[in-house]
């Protein structure tokens, strides 16, 4: 038993230190290639923090995009030189650094889950996803809000909602998407009717949250909510889901399209456009209150069947929450993928792979071909839609593998072969 402990701690941390070398090596080499594809958040990044350091107030004296909480992981490269001078070069190799411990932190925390005897191949599907994601991953500051997130589920998972509710709120402090992770877990608490629990998972992430945003609020009320109307402003972007169907179109010469450089980012121009922009709300509500209405309805099913609810079921409706806001939202940047990096080794082995594939494409799209996309060549636009395809497809397997057996049985199908021996062991 010793030895299995020992041999189990050792395979560990050797996949930490994988991911972290992996991570440093893939990214050192490919970035002479890529850097020009990162230089433009790499550069808003390094200009917010300064002008923050030099005493002047987001959103009043200067233009930020982003939740006030974000400001910090920009700033961390330039808090650790404790005040010299550091040139934009440095900066870019200190942010890579800061988000090199970001992704080792969260993959102790990814071993805390799973236990040391069941760590190994979690880790190892980690530094997996690290690896090939390596040429985008630390050049965006998404792995903060991740760690965030995969903290909140820890404290979910030990029973701390208050914990849980204070990681989650500094989630959404940072970028806003944790806030549908809030819904799936006050789900969680609400269907095993943990009333307190609930409680305070909603107090703590109001209570992280106003902490966050009150120094905002008292200097800057009426500027504080200018990045909502940034993105509010935005068009609809090129590698969103229905932005890649109007690009396949106007490629097959069936619609024209062209794109436009506003807001950060490139938008497709077209008269779909218009029209698909003023439907992604409703597709929004009806795909994430179905994934929520069946998050609910597992949930209660569990705790009657079993008395508890499983933390498998918890993984697998984070994710599908966050696929269903990512695959209807006007916005789908490649950076998006890294919110679910956290939860993948979570998933059956089978799901968390068809992750990979799905960050593998969007890595030779974006920094790789990016120059073909742009020119709606038919390859990558093609590749761009196979992408968003298998999307959708994991959202419906996970919400298929999960839905509740009163949901198989409304729609006539028959029961899963573990619940029809959970039945007979129950008699």
């Amino acid at each position: 038993m010793f030895q299995t402990r020992r041999s189990s701690t050792y395979v560990a941390i050797s996949l930490l230190a994988f991911q972290l070398i992996g991570l440093l090596a893939v990214a050192t080499v490919t970035l002479p290639s890529v850097a020009r594809w990162h230089a433009l958040d790499l550069s808003i990044y390094y200009q917010d923090s300064l002008q923050l350091l030099r005493g002047q107030f987001p959103y009043r004296d200067f233009a930020l995009e982003y939740p006030p909480l974000a400001l910090l992981a920009f700033a961390l490269p330039r808090l650790v030189t404790f005040g010299q001078p550091l040139n934009f070069i440095g900066y870019v190799w200190l942010f890579m650094l800061e988000n090199a411990i970001f992704s080792t932190l969260i993959a102790l925390t990814i071993a805390h889950v799973r236990g040391p005897q069941a760590a190994g191949p979690a880790l190892a599907l980690y530094a997996i996803l690290v690896v090939v994601s390596a040429p985008l991953l630390p050049w965006r500051y998404d792995l903060f809000p991740a760690l965030l997130t995969i903290l909140a589920l820890v404290c979910l998972l030990r029973q701390r909602p208050g914990w849980a509710g204070i990681w989650l709120g500094l989630g959404v402090a940072a970028k806003l998407y944790p806030i549908v992770l809030l819904l799936v877990f006050g789900a969680y608490y609400l269907a095993g009717k943990n009333r307190p629990a609930l409680i305070r998972l909603a107090l703590g992430s109001a209570g992280a949250l106003a902490v966050t945003l009150l120094p905002f609020v008292l200097v800057a009320p009426g500027s504080l909510l200018s990045f909502l109307r940034y993105h509010q402003l935005r068009g609809l972007q090129l590698e969103s889901l229905p932005a890649g169907v109007i690009v396949l179109m106007h490629a097959l010469g069936k619609a024209p399209a062209q794109l436009e450089f506003n807001y950060g980012a490139l938008h497709v121009a077209s008269p779909l456009a218009e029209t698909v922009l003023s439907w992604l709300p409703i597709a929004f509500v009806v795909i994430f209150g179905a994934v929520l209405a069946s998050c609910l309805a597992r949930f209660r099913q569990e705790q009657i069947e079993s008395g508890q609810l499983s933390s498998e079921s918890l993984v697998a409706y984070s994710v599908a929450a966050l696929l269903a806001f990512i695959i209807t939202n006007k916005v789908f940047s490649p950076q998006y993928l890294i919110w679910l990096l956290p939860f993948a080794p979570l998933l059956r082995l089978r799901q968390a792979i068809g992750l990979l594939v799905i960050c593998a494409i969007t890595i030779l799209l974006f920094p790789f071909g990016y120059n073909h996309l742009l020119s709606m060549e038919l390859l990558p636009v093609l590749l761009l839609n196979l992408r968003n395809l298998l999307t959708v497809a994991l959202l419906i397997w996970l919400m298929l593998d999960r839905m509740p057996s009163s949901w198989r049985v409304a729609l006539g199908w028959p029961p899963r072969a573990a619940e029809l021996a959970g039945r007979r062991a129950s008699r």
